[in-house]
C-alpha cells in the first residue's frame, strides 16, 4: 500500500481540538478502504503537524480529510527506508567498513 505524508496548517490549535480532529479521522477512515493513520507529529512551534498514512492515492487522503473536517495542506506519495536496510547480516563484512 502506498505511504503518504499529510502537511496540516493548524494555527492556533489546542489539545483538544487536535484530540477532536483526530478521533474524527479515525472514525471517517472506515469509509474508505486500505486507509490507515500510521502516526503523526505536531509541531507546535510552527503550527503544523506531520502526519503518516498509508493509501490508495492523494484523491483518497484529500477526500478523506475533507470528509473528517481537518486540514490537508499538502499531500505527497513518499517511499519508507530505515537503518534496517542497511545492516550487514554477518560481523566479517563489519569490519570492512572501518
Amino acid at each position: 500500500m502506498p505511504l503518504f505524508t499529510i502537511l496540516r496548517n493548524v494555527p492556533g490549535a489546542s489539545r483538544e481540538d487536535i484530540d477532536a480532529d483526530s478521533l474524527r479521522a479515525i472514525t471517517c477512515a472506515f469509509e474508505f478502504p486500505g486507509l490507515r493513520w500510521v502516526r503523526s507529529y505536531w509541531d507546535k512551534e510552527r503550527d503544523q503537524i506531520l502526519c503518516l498514512y498509508q493509501g490508495e492515492s492523494v484523491e483518497q487522503i484529500v477526500e478523506h480529510s475533507r470528509r473528517s473536517r481537518i486540514p490537508c495542506d499538502e499531500v505527497n506519495e513518499i517511499v519508507e527506508f530505515g537503518p534496517d536496510e542497511y545492516v550487514m547480516s554477518a560481523p566479517e563484512h563489519a569490519a570492512n567498513l572501518i
